[in-house]
């Protein structure tokens, strides 16, 4: 009896956790907060553009290295830990010419 209860309690709470987590997984960024991240970037003439509320889309425009656009977006992150998860992705042109790195935002 004892390990059927220890069972079920164990599912109702793997499965909770699961929720939980899967929520948290998915909260993207409100358009507000993607408004001032991308008005930001535009003060240091970056282009950005928000193909999802998890997803910001930035051109190289000024031509700086992986290495230092991988420290912006680390900057970055930690400017806005708590807007939400986003994924930070570098390109070299906008329209989808060249990916150069990703830096994950949680």
């Amino acid at each position: 009896m004892k390990g059927k209860i220890m069972k079920k309690t164990m599912v109702t709470f793997l499965l909770t956790l699961t929720m939980v987590l899967s929520n948290t997984a998915n909260a993207g960024v409100s358009a507000a907060n993607q408004t001032k991240i991308s008005n930001n970037l535009s003060k240091v003439n970056m282009q950005s553009y928000w193909a999802q509320d998890i997803s910001l889309w930035v051109e190289n425009n000024p031509g700086f290295s992986k290495n230092e656009l991988e420290g912006i977006g680390e900057t970055l992150c930690s400017a806005t830990k708590d807007v939400g998860f986003y994924v930070i992705t570098f390109w070299r042109d906008l329209s989808g010419g060249g990916k150069i790195t990703k830096v994950r935002c949680y």
